[in-house]
């Protein structure tokens, strides 16, 4: 691997944003995590596992909620597009799909002011497949 790459593919991930929080799920569930967030943008990647059979869609529904009052929220799919994958395999044969690695999502939110910031998060099939295994579906959020 050339040095051009590698600082290249560096820079990239940089550029991506620090992760400030994790709320981890092994399964569909509610989970919250506190972190301090800064005013602006905050983006929304998923650290997946999961094997499924059939059609599904799986979403992250999430509220940023500071002093109690929600301030933004976003919904996130996890099983869509992602813009950047890190360590990322996918494979898809019939109706079975799998997928592992870390994605940036297609979602984001905006905060006005910074400050200590719960993320709740609730992870749910909207479309439930005929089978799933979710070993591991982290929502991670970055600023």
């Amino acid at each position: 691997m050339s040095k051009t790459w590698l600082l290249a593919a560096a820079l990239l991930l940089v550029g991506c944003g620090k992760e400030v929080g994790r709320v981890p799920f092994s399964g569909e569930g509610s989970g919250s995590a506190t972190t301090v967030l800064n005013a602006g943008s905050v983006a929304f990647w998923t650290d997946v596992d999961i094997a499924y059979d059939g059609s599904a869609t799986l979403d992250y529904q999430i509220a940023l909620v500071q002093g109690g009052t929600r301030v933004a929220s976003a919904v996130c799919n996890p099983l869509g597009p992602m813009s950047i994958q890190v360590l990322w395999n996918e494979m898809h044969r019939g109706s079975a799909s799998w997928r592992s690695g870390r994605g940036k999502m297609d979602c984001s939110a905006n905060l006005s002011k910074g400050g200590p910031t719960t993320v709740e998060a609730t992870l749910a099939f909207g479309d439930r497949p005929l089978s799933a295994t979710i070993k591991r579906a982290d929502l991670v959020v970055k600023q």
